[in-house]
This record gives structure tokens, sequence and C-alpha cells, in this order.
């Protein structure tokens, strides 16, 4: 080669790689450095101890770290926020759960927009809530719990982990569905809310697994029904909502990993093939179903199908019932 025609080389190469955007020249060795998973709960919880499972897996399949970063607050909008605003580079991811598809219209003014500035990668997992006594209610099934209800004329009370979430969206669907009325209770977490109905300050309340099965187990609680489409493999014999007589009622307190807009789809593509190989990891699913969660692992555009679908179902909802931000 000689001396022009090396110049000549180099200037073209110099040009096409100055019209690469840095994600897309980084797209070859990706990832070449830790990736940070968003978590906006705080540490400990349910969503951060799926976090650290998939992070660790992940991670082992791409060959870099996985650092989980907890930004709680807000109803996980602080997390949504700082990963929508983050390069699109697959460097930053966000573990979001429902709560990122009931926050766009629980909330007015979110400074992002929950389908538009994120690119789906997958969802997660499943998680389902029960309906949960104390054993002292005199009710047995979830068809015993609704004639309980209407004798009660509008009284029956029902604990939430505070306005908005999960288990209070969902008993308000489940009013809904089966012609009944309850005074809502909210606190401050899960822990108080459960405390409510074990001291049988509140007739009933929907838990999550964590909450639910060591009690269960205790004989401290008496439960009902779980919410999801199918039995759980973590309390085999409590049937379904739908099994109870109301087909299709579905509750499903998700976990999915989104990445901001923009996302190279071979890093998307990457990022997806790592995480549905993690949740069949035998040793994976075997920790998840034990804590009363169901590996999911859907591609791309099955999530971004769903998540479309739970914030239209959601927004119905929140609607009907007047729910708002705390």
């Amino acid at each position: 080669m000689n001396k022009r025609t090396a110049l000549i080389y180099m200037a073209s190469l110099a040009w096409a790689i100055g019209t690469l955007s840095p994600a897309q020249a980084q797209q070859p060795d990706y990832p070449n450095k830790p990736i940070r998973m968003v978590v906006g709960v705080a540490a400990g919880g349910g969503a951060d101890f799926i976090a650290r499972i998939l992070a660790q897996e992940v991670g082992k399949s791409l060959g870099q770290a996985i650092v989980v970063e907890n930004r709680p607050g807000a109803g996980g909008n602080i997390a949504a926020e700082l990963v929508a605003k983050s390069a699109a580079d697959g460097y930053t991811l966000l573990m979001a759960n429902s709560s990122h598809a009931i926050n766009v219209n629980l909330y007015h003014n979110l400074r992002f927009d929950a389908l538009k500035d994120f690119a789906p990668i997958s969802q997660v997992t499943a998680n389902y809530f029960y309906f949960a006594v104390s054993p002292d209610l005199p009710v047995k099934t979830l068809g015993e719990l609704v004639s309980f209800a209407k004798s009660k004329n509008g009284a029956m009370t029902y604990a939430s982990a505070g306005n908005g979430q999960g288990a209070h969206l969902g008993m308000e669907l489940f009013k809904k569905v089966a012609g009944i009325d309850a005074v809502h209770v909210p606190y401050n977490g899960t822990a108080p809310s459960l405390a409510a109905v074990l001291g049988h300050t509140v007739d009933v309340s929907l838990l999550t697994p964590p909450a639910v099965l060591p009690n269960v187990a205790a004989k401290k609680l008496r439960v009902l029904a779980v919410t999801g489409l199918k039995r759980s493999a973590a309390l085999p014999d409590v049937p379904t909502v739908a099994e109870s007589g109301y087909p299709g009622f579905e509750v499903n307190n998700w976990q999915g990993l989104l990445a901001p807009a923009g996302t190279p789809p071979e890093i998307i593509a990457k990022l997806n093939q790592a995480t549905i190989k993690a949740l069949k990891q035998p040793a994976v699913v075997k920790q998840l179903e034990t804590a009363g969660t169901e590996p999911v692992g859907s591609s791309p555009e099955e999530f971004k199908r769903f998540l479309t679908a739970e914030i239209a179902k959601w927004g119905k909802v929140i609607q009907q019932s007047g729910a708002r931000a705390d």
C-alpha cells in the first residue's frame, strides 16, 4: 500500500468511525465494563431480592459484573426517571415492577413516559397476591368472604401497603367484579398491613408471598385464594380467584427489565438472551419458587405488549376507584 492509498484508507476509516454513535461503536465489545441495574425499592425487599438473583446470573453469562443500585422513592418513579435519562448504551438498566404500569395514571406530571422512554428487554417474574384473613374471621373461602362483605353492608375493612399500591388496586378491582363494597385502610408498607390482619384490626388484605408463607406455616393466617390464573407452587392447595367463581381475574405484581429508549437492538437481544438463560437455571428457579415467585422470561415484543395492556388495565381501575398517590 503506497502512501497516498494509505492516507485515503485512514481518512475513510476515521469518517466511518465518526458517523457511529458511542453505543454503536462499542456494540462488538458489549459489555466491556460493569452494568448497573437500578431498582426502585430499598435493599432487602422482594424486588431487590429478585434483582440481585438475576444480576448475578446475567452477569456470569455476559462476563461482566452487574451492580444493583437501590433508588427508592415516589413509587419507583425516581429510579425510572434516572434510567429514562441515562445513556442508551446498555450499561444502565431498570428492574421495574407493576408500579411502572400503575404510576402512569396514578401520578400527574411524570417526567418520563413509561412506554416511549424505555426499551423492553424481558418480563422477569410473575408475583401474585393472596387473599389473607385472620383464622378468627368466620370465612374459609373467597365465596364466604363475599357473603361476609355483603352482610356488613360496606363496613368490611381491608388493608393495603398504601394508596395506589398493588394490594389497594387489586382489592378495588375485586370489589367491582364481586359486586361488594369495603373500607380501605392504607398503611405505610407491607409489614404494618400484615400486622393489621394478624391483629384482626382489619378483616382482609391482599398480601405478597413473603408476608404470607411463614404465617400460614405458623397457622397465624388463613389464605382464601391466589390472584394468579394458575395455582401457586408455594401453596398448591389454595384455589385461584378464577376457580373461586371470577373467571379471568388476575393481579400480577410482576418484575421486568427495561433499558433506555434507543438502546441498540443488538444489545437488547444480548440482554434478553442472557436474562432468559438465567431464568432457566435450576438454582434460580428453585430460589424464586421457594419465595413464591414464578420465573417468566419473554421476548422484548411480548414484554412491550404486556406492559401496554397493564397500563390500560390499571388506568381503568384507578379512574373508577378514584385512587391517588400519597
